[in-house]
């Protein structure tokens, strides 16, 4: 006799018919949203880092607690495009800010018209005032809200900086990166000689010739842990 296979407890939204979709969404009525960008990572890294870390720490999250991971929004103010006085102007899209917060708020108000508890959007962009804006909006979002919460966060605020700090293609990205999509990091590209920097590289942070898989396996489970904990916290405030 063969049996059905048990209902998965989560997956990635667009890969689901409506039934896999609203059997999930029984059990774990939380939607995941990664927010990314197209943004100069260096000659190092793919353009796409921001989202792809987010939609990767985002499935991670969803494997542990629950829900619909939803595609990356690569809709993206303040990039390294805008910097003052650096030169990587190409290989960056850079949206109004009145553009991101339309999208935000509509994105929140579509998936509370679709039932979900928790909305948990997780910025993979950190530019400022970007990532402010992102926050603002799911703060307004939970004001005129009851029955939902929206969480807007980073890896980088649920993580110990003693394990990563805000950086910019360094070593806590680039390490998250080659956990998730290792063919979108080629560490030989970085110079040899010296340490790379913003002007010459667009690196931020520590030096991320020292980046590798592992390092970004322990951040994620970090991640997770602290991510998870979060959202089971919330969904106990809810109402019933």
């Amino acid at each position: 006799m063969t049996h059905p296979p048990s209902t998965p407890s989560w997956g990635r939204y667009e890969y689901l018919m409506p039934a896999e979709i609203e059997a999930i969404f029984a059990r774990h009525p939380v939607a995941y949203l990664p927010w990314g960008a197209l943004e100069y990572h260096g000659t190092h890294a793919a353009v796409g880092l921001d989202g792809l870390k987010a939609h990767g720490l985002c499935c991670a999250l969803a494997a542990r607690a629950g829900g619909l991971v939803l595609p990356p929004v690569y809709v993206a103010a303040n990039t390294i495009k805008r910097v003052p006085d650096l030169p990587h102007r190409r290989h960056s899209l850079d949206f109004k800010e009145t553009t991101l917060r339309t999208l935000v708020a509509e994105h929140l108000d579509q998936l509370a018209d679709e039932q979900f508890r928790v909305i948990f959007i997780l910025c993979g962009h950190v530019g400022q005032p970007h990532y402010d804006i992102i926050k603002d909006e799911a703060r307004q979002f939970n004001e005129r809200q009851s029955a939902v919460r929206a969480i807007a966060t980073s890896e980088t605020d649920l993580v110990s900086p003693d394990l990563v700090i805000v950086n910019h293609a360094a070593l806590g990205e680039i390490s998250f990166l080659m956990h998730t999509h290792p063919e979108c990091v080629d560490l030989r590209r970085l110079p040899s000689d010296r340490e790379p920097t913003l002007a010459q590289d667009a690196v931020w942070g520590p030096d991320p010739r020292s980046a590798s898989a592992e390092k970004g396996r322990l951040y994620t489970e970090a991640f997770v842990t602290s991510a998870h904990q979060l959202i089971t916290t919330t969904l106990a405030t809810l109402p019933t």
